[in-house]
């Protein structure tokens, strides 16, 4: 299969992994926003230029970013359900910002309504960065924000 039909498969298999997981979250699905995918794209070719992880400073969108190994070729909805683990360190009984759980909890966040997502060949290796902007951004930390934007599993 061409590169190009492959990283679309990415990306199609990614956003329906973050819809599935966030009706788990009781959050409304994702649509997809041709300009914040630009713009993920954009940032997804300086890094994989760079050769290594870098979030932007763009304070309109969340971020997630994702740089496979070399033996790791993971599928859009793995990687959702790599940062999906990451809910056995946060304390929904304590809704906040909490460290190692912030890929997790951007992914669900349920004000958040628009996602881009791409995918980039890095120049000198046999890897891939991945990012995935979100609108509006998750993550804030205004008080009740998490309390409202990150729910239990329903």
């Amino acid at each position: 299969m061409p590169e190009d039909s492959l990283i679309e498969e990415f990306k199609e298999s990614c956003l329906d992994a973050h819809n599935r997981l966030r009706k788990d979250y009781g959050a409304p699905p994702l649509k997809w926003a041709d300009d914040v995918a630009t713009q993920a794209s954009n940032w997804a070719q300086n890094l994989a230029e760079k050769g290594y992880k870098q979030h932007s400073e763009n304070q309109l969108l969340g971020e997630n970013i994702h740089i496979t190994t070399l033996d790791e070729d993971i599928s859009g909805e793995g990687l959702v359900d790599l940062w999906e683990k990451e809910t056995e360190y946060y304390d929904f009984d304590n809704p906040r910002w909490q460290k190692g759980t912030e890929r997790f909890t951007q992914m669900v966040w349920k004000s958040t309504t628009e996602i881009g997502i791409a995918k980039a060949k890095m120049l000198n290796a046999e890897r891939y960065v991945v990012v995935i902007n979100y609108r509006p951004p998750g993550n804030t930390n205004r008080p009740n924000d998490f309390k409202k934007n990150v729910l239990p599993k329903q």
